[in-house]
């Protein structure tokens, strides 16, 4: 049987809206992003979901709690499902990391799945993080549907798994929006794409990275 995954990338947090790069920094969502995550929970509300996954960071798991609450479900967090560990790019602006780090963060501007945050993890180690916690949670819900609460670099990352993409080719994805869901299937050990960053529903309020990130 197939297990039907729904990733949902976080509402803009307080690092999204200042231009920070947040990592483990454990942030919460703006104004902004919390009514984005009531919107993504009005629009997943009818869906017949099993269970639902969060990263244990507050930006996706509060983000999880309007879903949660419409389907009577307790999520779970995942500390796999974390985005990116940035060591010292921790909690820093985007225009102090250019200043700071031009060779390794231009990487990151540039050709993001060669990326290595000074001290942090590596995009290729955060993919592989990624895909072990996804196959992890999807074959234990087996026939089942499951939410997914988590970051831009997981879910960029996974797709582009998915998609069979190198990761010198991660930079032709782009980013999922805020607050966006992102779907696929896995089934016979396999991934399938369904959908990427569908966020139609939130109106005026999508958001996304500025240029340049």
């Amino acid at each position: 049987m197939a297990c039907r995954l729904i990733f949902i990338r976080h509402g803009q947090s307080l690092g999204n809206k200042e231009h920070i790069y947040l990592g483990h920094t454990d942030l919460d969502l703006s104004e902004m992003g919390y009514e984005q995550a009531f919107l993504v929970g009005e629009f997943l509300k009818t869906r017949k979901i099993d269970k639902i996954y969060s990263s244990d960071l507050m930006r996706a798991y509060n983000t999880s709690l309007p879903l949660a609450k419409c389907l009577a479900l307790i999520p779970e967090k995942r500390e796999g499902l974390r985005e990116i560990f940035a060591g010292e790019w921790e909690n820093k602006a985007y225009e102090n990391l250019i200043e700071s780090y031009p060779v390794s963060y231009g990487i990151w501007q540039n050709d993001v799945g060669n990326a290595h945050p000074d001290g942090g993890e590596s995009v290729a180690e955060l993919q592989k993080r990624i895909i072990n916690e996804v196959v992890a949670i999807a074959n234990e819900n087996d026939g089942k549907t499951v939410a997914i609460f988590t970051h831009a670099t997981p879910i960029r990352s996974f797709f582009a798994f998915v998609r069979g993409l190198n990761t010198g080719e991660i930079k032709n994805m782009p980013w999922a929006t805020n607050a966006s869901v992102s779907e696929a299937e896995f089934s016979h050990g396999e991934f399938r794409e369904i959908s990427y960053s569908v966020d139609a529903f939130l109106g005026k309020i999508s958001s996304t990275f500025p240029k340049g990130v």
